[in-house]
């Protein structure tokens, strides 16, 4: 997703766990805030972080048995 134009894109509960966005082109942060993502996500240094975010990988969502 290095340089995918997110302008506008509806990013709630995106699964974005190692991505890396440093090129996304107009990324925000009410775009993080509303995905979900890990620490192996890259995010360019104008962002920050979500502290909702994971510290590691994202959890299966999947039915549990």
């Amino acid at each position: 997703m290095r340089t995918a134009d997110l302008i506008g894109a509806d990013l709630r509960d995106a699964d974005l766990a190692g991505a890396d966005l440093t090129g996304a082109l107009f990324l925000t942060q009410a775009q993080l805030n509303a995905a979900k993502g890990d620490a192996a996500t890259t995010l360019p240094p104008s962002l920050t972080r979500p502290a909702h975010w994971q510290a590691g990988p994202a959890a299966p969502t999947g039915p549990r048995s």
